[in-house]
């Protein structure tokens, strides 16, 4: 974990690390790109995780971790006010334990997308070999392949990469890809609303003049027959 946390930060330093090749080339050159292009996990940004999180595990084991702070609901007329929360003071009685806040400044998303993964990979990946070992007890065989001398298949030496590519993957598209816009994806999403909130969405993107008619009766026709189909 300690290397994920460093070396994520360290690649994040580096074009090539960051930035999207969009063209192919045979020989590389110099690569360049805007900053508006660089993904929101390689650019320094102040990280606050979420108090639920440290719901999960006990209040001696949280207080250990740097920078965590308690935060508490400060009594008022004898009531707990939830809108009304200081920074926990050891020994005041007006004080009641509300919740943990960790906030991280000057630190890359990607070094906390990096930890979640080398927590996977430090005790759930190695099981892929348990796994694959399994299959071969059931089988009765010694490895998998003898493409590698003395150490079987390309299997029996990528079999805890697999599950990691898994939950690399999964783990990518769950919290790190960015959302994309497809046209069911609108339709879906309009067919949800109620009926003033689609008036209000046609009229937004269906031209009108400055009476509020519609200009192209025939474009809202066709928009509301696809919506409906």
């Amino acid at each position: 974990m300690i290397v994920a946390w460093f070396l994520s930060r360290l690649l994040a330093q580096f074009t090539w690390m960051t930035c999207p090749a969009n063209d192919f080339n045979l020989l590389p050159g110099k690569l360049e790109c805007e900053s508006n292009e660089i993904h929101h996990m390689f650019v320094e940004a102040q990280s606050v995780f979420p108090p639920q999180l440290f719901e999960l595990f006990p209040k001696s084991l949280v207080k250990m971790i740097p920078g965590i702070v308690e935060m508490c609901s400060v009594k008022s007329n004898d009531l707990l006010s939830n809108a009304a929360l200081e920074q926990c003071i050891s020994g005041e009685d007006s004080h009641t334990f509300h919740h943990f806040e960790l906030v991280m400044k000057n630190v890359y998303p990607i070094q906390i997308h990096a930890l979640w993964l080398a927590i996977f990979a430090s005790v759930v990946a190695p099981f892929g070999g348990f796994l694959a070992s399994a299959i071969k007890r059931v089988y009765g065989i010694k490895d998998f392949d003898s493409v590698i001398p003395g150490h079987g298949g390309l299997t029996d030496r990528f079999d805890c990469q697999f599950l990691m590519a898994l939950c690399t993957w999964v783990h990518y598209n769950s919290f790190c890809r960015m959302a994309t816009v497809s046209v069911p994806k609108l339709v879906y999403h309009y067919n949800l609303m109620s009926s003033i909130e689609k008036q209000q969405f046609l009229e937004a993107i269906v031209p009108s003049d400055s009476n509020g008619s519609v200009i192209n009766p025939g474009l809202l026709q066709k928009f509301q027959k696809y919506a409906l189909s």
